[in-house]
């Protein structure tokens, strides 16, 4: 992700009220700090690039610790989404070298030891009294550095006040340059903090008083949220606390969360003996998230986010995370459909108040999707709220790219081959030699992952790079390039072949051009010719073959020549249900539909659970919903006067138009057994 401070972006913290849009200018101040601390001469001394790899060799210990404490300043277990998730890396820019980047349209969960604020004290065991009370004041003075930053500025002004103390009082200060580390770290739990500063940092009284916060804290956001927004399917807080056992694959109560919930237990356990045998965690997913959907629509968005958080940090306590414990899968709640309801949310009120627009991709992906449209209603008034105009990428397959629903690993693919061909056009300019490898690429996936849609975009981009003349795609599968009798094969595959020079030739399931067990299958004589032809034309047409992916294995172990000359393999993993949701948006926004949260409720509720069947149509089936929900949609409209329909009415769908497509309904698809 480029890293530009001169636009203005979000950290959006999921315990806080409401995202943070970072100013340039704080983070161009903390990094200029940062700097200043690695050109002083008696900071304390830099970190050992062996112990530390990210970190440029020479870092000063306050750039590190700077990147440990921002994230877990903002909360404990803090849940932070956005282009600024990954603030600490934004924030030591110069120094760190990851090759991770987290933001976006991601989010990431931090999770620390309850002494996380002490860690470079900690470092500073084995030094001098001098060394060991620059340590304390080098805390001190990180932690300052937050003061100002909202989402920070609570935690960071408690701490930084109770360092203060820490340095000013003789004792203590005595304490940090000469005693053991677990009389430190007894200090801090005990002593160090007044009433109202342990209120804003709980965790540092220790792991006891870590998991009574979250589970108090829980307790309080569930019962908020049931008075503001009733839901049939919550049901008290010892349900709760059973759903989010047996969510996050305990069989019953820790306990350590027994001795806290004290006579509670028993309700606990009692609600895990009503449930337990029919619980799921897929539908519970699906309930919680329509009831902080509701929530967020009906203007208690601060408390979905309380009560989000408060359920992340406490399924993180049950895992046992912070004792190297398995994460606990799935999340709880579903962080990445929360974000999403939040995020649309946040968008439509910036479009309504004329927010600036956005100079990222992702940005400006959501600013097309939210831009007004002109024009009036259909009655010759002006509409009475602006409607989002239709997605229109034709001139920018790049953006589309970008604006697809998951593929991670196959957008990653595809810009690396775009700075490939780029990098050598530039070598060919300067007269250097070329590092050109065939481009010919095997696509393996379930149907419905978005092959083919990749391969069109493929042909587009190479098109603008000027890599392939025309830029089209011919598909074929075995009956357009097999035939029926001896010396028809071959014609038929050069056929095909030339009609797609200048593109791309796409031949999906290509595996049945070599069924199993029939050697003499003229499928074989399509492949040589493909083959030959490859060889001839070179630089004329790029072969992309696709299929499920035991069968492509099969494939192309079937003739030696094959793997040599497809030399790219992209695998395409199959969608989660969220995924397949924001699918629907993306087609439904593309052909210029709107539509409430309530439309993705009802989509998500014809979506057949996980394992689906071999066959499942991912992508397809979104595509099959929403061309029954447009054609539901007409029927509807049908009994009205034609003359009354506003522009609202010809793009909105609600939720009566969504239904399993009739060409397969989702029950069907229930009785497939799931393959691999």
């Amino acid at each position: 992700m480029a890293d530009d401070i001169r636009t203005p972006r979000v950290l959006d913290v999921l315990a806080a009220a409401e995202p943070w849009e970072v100013p340039a200018e704080w983070i161009a101040g903390v990094r200029a700090r940062l700097q200043a601390w690695a050109g002083d001469p008696h900071s304390l001394r830099p970190l050992r690039g062996d112990a530390f790899p990210d970190f440029v060799k020479g870092t000063p210990a306050a750039v590190w610790f700077t990147h440990q404490v921002a994230p877990l300043l903002t909360g404990w277990i803090p849940v932070l989404h956005g282009d600024y998730a990954d603030i600490s890396s934004h924030l030591t820019h110069d120094f760190h070298r990851s090759a991770t980047r987290l933001g976006g349209s991601g989010h990431v969960i931090y999770t620390a030891p309850t002494d996380w604020h002490l860690q470079a004290i900690a470092g500073a065991r084995g030094f001098r009294e001098a060394g060991r009370k620059q340590a304390l004041q080098l805390s001190r003075d990180v932690v300052s550095q937050f003061v100002d930053a909202p989402p920070m500025a609570a935690r960071a002004a408690a701490l930084t006040a109770a360092f203060d103390r820490a340095l000013t009082d003789r004792q203590s200060a005595h304490l940090h340059m000469t005693g053991e580390y677990e009389e430190i770290v007894s200090y801090w739990r005990n002593d160090a903090l007044k009433d109202s500063e342990r209120a804003v940092l709980p965790e540092l009284a220790g792991p006891t008083a870590a998991l009574r916060y979250s589970l108090n804290a829980i307790r309080d956001a569930h019962a908020r949220l049931l008075m503001t927004t009733p839901d049939e399917y919550a049901g008290d807080f010892a349900q709760l606390m059973a759903e989010l056992i047996l969510a996050t694959r305990l069989r019953g109560i820790p306990q350590s969360v027994a001795t806290i919930l004290g006579s509670a237990t028993q309700d606990v356990e009692k609600a895990l003996s009503d449930i337990h045998r029919t619980f799921s965690a897929q539908t519970w997913f699906g309930h919680v998230h329509q009831w902080l959907s509701r929530a967020i629509r009906h203007d208690q968005a601060d408390l979905a986010r309380t009560w989000g958080a408060a359920a992340a940090r406490v399924s993180i306590h049950l895992a046992g995370v912070l004792n190297k414990g398995a994460w606990p899968e799935p999340e709880v709640p579903d962080l990445t459909s929360l974000f999403r309801v939040l995020d649309r949310e946040r968008w439509s009120m910036e479009t309504a108040a004329g927010a600036d627009q956005a100079t990222s991709l992702s940005d400006a992906w959501h600013t097309v999707h939210d831009e007004p449209a002109t024009g009036s209603a259909a009655s010759g008034g002006e509409l009475d709220e602006p409607l989002p105009a239709p997605v229109d990428f034709s001139e920018n397959p790049l953006a589309e790219l970008d604006s697809l629903i998951g593929l991670e690993s196959v957008k990653d693919a595809v810009r690396r081959m775009v700075a490939e061909v780029k990098t050598n056009l530039r070598r060919t300019e300067l007269g250097l030699p070329s590092h050109e490898r065939a481009r010919h690429m095997v696509f393996v996936g379930k149907p419905g992952t978005a092959k083919t849609t990749i391969a069109r975009l493929l042909s587009r981009i190479y098109h603008q790079l000027g890599v392939l003349e025309k830029g089209h795609v011919v598909e074929v599968d075995r009956s357009d390039l097999v035939g029926s009798s001896v010396g028809t094969t071959a014609p038929m595959t050069a056929g095909k072949f030339r009609d797609a020079l200048g593109g791309v030739l796409f031949v999906d399931e290509a595996y049945t051009l070599v069924p199993e067990n029939t050697p003499g299958d003229y499928g074989l004589e399509a492949v040589a010719t493909i083959l030959k032809l490859m060889e001839d034309h070179r630089n004329d047409c790029i072969v992309i073959v696709a299929g499920y992916h035991r069968e492509m294995q099969r494939f192309m172990e079937s003739n030696t020549g094959l793997q040599s000359r497809f030399p790219k393999l992209l695998s395409f993993s199959e969608y989660d249900t969220d995924q397949l949701v924001a699918i629907f948006e993306l087609q439904a926004r593309q052909k210029g539909m709107i539509y409430g949260e309530e439309v993705l409720d009802k989509v998500r509720s014809v979506i057949p659970p996980a394992p689906r069947g071999h066959n499942f149509g991912n992508g397809r089936f979104i595509r099959n919903i929403l061309e029954e929900a447009i054609s539901n949609q007409a029927t509807r409209l049908s009994t009205r006067n034609p003359d009354s329909l506003t522009e609202r009415d010809l793009r909105e769908l609600i939720p009566i138009d969504v239904k399993p497509p009739t060409s397969m309904r989702a029950e069907d698809y229930l009785l497939q057994k799931p393959g691999t």
